[in-house]
């Protein structure tokens, strides 16, 4: 009897959880050493743990100036936990530097404070300058070809 009131208690109790808007904006500029890095690919995700993927909030492309600037929505009874991730070809050279068909793959987190509890951005996350010619630590390779990397492109 015990056991069966808790267990209703608790449907209860969650059924007046209510999932919440929010949103979350980034903004910056990436560099090629002294270039700006024209036409990369950044994404803005929402970390998830296992065995859940990651989710795409949006694609954008760098402008000629290397300039981007993302932001999306999701509603969840959570704190959002979002990260932007660069795509890109500087200083990606292959085997006898050969081109390499590859991206490297860059990831920031992105600290909650800049989460909004509402539809729109409240407060864009400037990122500044980054120049990604130099390895990054944690960096990664992205290869269309790689069934388990190219989930959620």
């Amino acid at each position: 009897m015990f056991v069966l009131l808790a267990v209703s208690s608790l449907l209860l109790s969650s059924s007046f959880v209510s999932a919440a808007i929010q949103s979350i904006g980034v903004r910056g500029q990436l560099m090629c050493g002294n270039q700006p890095l024209a036409n990369a690919d950044v994404k803005l995700w929402l970390l998830h743990t296992f065995p859940r993927p990651d989710t795409n909030l949006q694609t954008v492309k760098t402008d000629a100036q290397g300039r981007f600037q993302v932001s999306g929505t999701d509603s969840s009874i959570f704190t959002l936990d979002p990260a932007v991730r660069f795509y890109h070809r500087c200083n990606n050279k292959g085997i006898f530097n050969i081109p390499n068909l590859c991206q490297r793959e860059s990831t920031y987190k992105i600290p909650s404070s800049y989460i909004a509890k509402s539809g729109n951005v409240q407060k864009w996350y400037e990122m500044g300058t980054i120049n990604v010619e130099a390895k990054q630590r944690g960096e990664q390779t992205h290869c269309v070809s790689n069934p388990i990397r190219a989930i959620g492109k």
